[in-house]
């Protein structure tokens, strides 16, 4: 989607990462096979889970002062659905025009 985002819309920066929930590190060392967004683990000093009240497949999408824009969760919208998939690109796109 950021390739896309990127081609479709060169007039706005979406960046997307994966943030890495404390206590799930073990897993990341295979994590880089499945994505090529950049990884971030979370830990005790930003604690970004549980400031944000994260859940698991959680999306965040910022707007361009890095304010919460929206929240869309994965396993509620699957991806796989083209409909949640528009949705969410929409999303990204009007975050990031969004004064």
């Amino acid at each position: 989607m950021a390739d896309e985002l990127a081609a479709d819309h060169p007039e706005i920066t979406v960046s997307i990462h994966h943030v890495d929930a404390i206590g799930y590190d073990g897993g990341l060392t295979g994590l880089e096979g499945y994505t090529d967004l950049p990884i971030l683990q979370d830990d005790t000093t930003a604690d970004v889970w549980n400031n944000w009240g994260a859940t698991w497949r959680d999306v965040y999408v910022l707007d361009g002062d890095n304010h919460v824009y929206a929240v869309f969760n994965l396993t509620t919208y699957s991806l796989a659905d083209s409909a949640n998939y528009a949705a969410l690109y929409d999303l990204f796109v009007d975050a990031a025009s969004a004064p």
